[in-house]
């Protein structure tokens, strides 16, 4: 029998075959070795845009630092790390001096205009005056979405967040005490670009406020909920308070309140109004509202038994005494309470003066 033939490969196709073996890998090599230098340009790119944005607020009498400020995330994402985040600059309240224990920031690479901001308690803050507030919380979570530079969307929940105020050597007053907070703010999609309105909403719920407890006669926890616009609302500048407010009053901007609901046991009232700057910088607006529970909250003060009595008569006074269509049956609606001319007006009656806010 004859032995089978055997083809022997030419050299050529020998050197062809082992080429083709390693082209996958060469083509990975090169992916990864360009996605590489990508994240470190957009890693530098952020880094500077960091420095950037500390300089502006440094203009502002704003100083942030942070020892050991750390910018990773390779391979998908970009994080910035900062330990004992440490502020001190001029704020509303004054002078203000601050530190947190951790800032943590992270966006991914394919979504680089959505970031996330992890922030680990306590805060600290002291005042020149030797006054410090102490928070802290379970857990802090923040969320920004952006177009270029206008912020979106931005949101904020916080878990049994816990306030104290006090001294600088003595801060363990408490002051608020909650199950959480949750806030959001974004851009209103059914207004014009151009009127910059932004929809608010937020949620206090079952808080502990020592201070209302006292006002109301009881321990019963408190929830706040909050929905409404502001319009005229540009994008923050980083420029002093008073120059922000001015520039949106100049607008004609205006803070309407759609809904403002707040229960603690039977207690209870539901507000909407809305409220503007006007021209010596003084609010002005008018709000409605409803409550339930003042029998309880005029017996504080040493007029129960008259509670009805007396919001059915301010009621009347105020030309409220019609109830509005579908209103809770359960509610006592109040005159309107309207802020114009500098005077604070309870229907008819003028209860106070403003002054100008800057």
């Amino acid at each position: 029998m004859s032995e089978p033939s055997q083809t022997a490969l030419s050299p050529s196709l020998k050197r062809g075959g082992r080429v083709a073996l390693f082209l996958p890998l060469a083509f990975l090599l090169v992916l990864l070795t360009a996605w590489s230098a990508f994240w470190f340009i957009a890693r530098a790119r952020v880094n500077d845009a960091i420095t950037i944005w500390l300089a502006q607020e440094a203009e502002q009498q704003r100083h942030w630092t942070c020892p050991d400020r750390s910018l990773g995330g390779f391979p998908f994402r970009f994080e910035v790390r900062c330990s004992d985040l440490h502020f001190t600059g001029t704020t509303p309240a004054g002078i203000v001096t601050g530190t947190v224990a951790q800032f943590t920031a992270v966006a991914q690479v394919y979504k680089p205009n959505h970031v996330i901001v992890q922030i680990e308690g306590p805060l600290v803050a002291d005042s020149e005056g030797g006054e410090r507030l102490t928070a802290n919380w379970t857990e802090f979570d923040a969320s920004a979405v952006f177009t270029g530079n206008r912020l979106d969307r931005f949101s904020i929940s916080v878990a049994e967040p816990v306030i104290y105020t006090g001294t600088t050597t003595n801060a363990d007053t408490e002051v608020l005490r909650a199950a959480s907070w949750q806030s959001h703010l974004r851009v209103d999609p059914e207004r014009p670009a151009e009127d910059h309105v932004y929809d608010i909403s937020f949620t206090l719920q079952d808080a502990r406020i020592p201070a209302l407890n006292l006002l109301a006669g009881n321990e019963e926890t408190t929830t706040i909920a909050f929905h409404g616009a502001i319009t005229e609302a540009a994008s923050f500048t980083a420029r002093a308070p008073f120059v922000e407010f001015e520039r949106w009053r100049l607008a004609g901007g205006v803070l309407e309140i759609d809904q403002l609901n707040a229960v603690k046991g039977q207690q209870r009232i539901e507000a909407r109004g809305q409220f503007a700057l006007d021209e010596l910088r003084r609010p002005q607006g008018r709000v409605q509202a409803s409550v339930a529970g003042l029998e309880e909250l005029l017996g504080r003060f040493g007029l129960g038994g008259r509670g009805n009595l007396i919001a059915s008569g301010l009621a009347i006074l105020g030309g409220g005494g019609q109830r509005p269509e579908n209103a809770d049956p359960n509610l006592t609606t109040l005159p309107p309470i309207t802020l114009r001319d500098g005077q604070v007006l309870v229907g008819p009656l003028r209860l106070g003066i403003l002054r100008p806010l800057y």
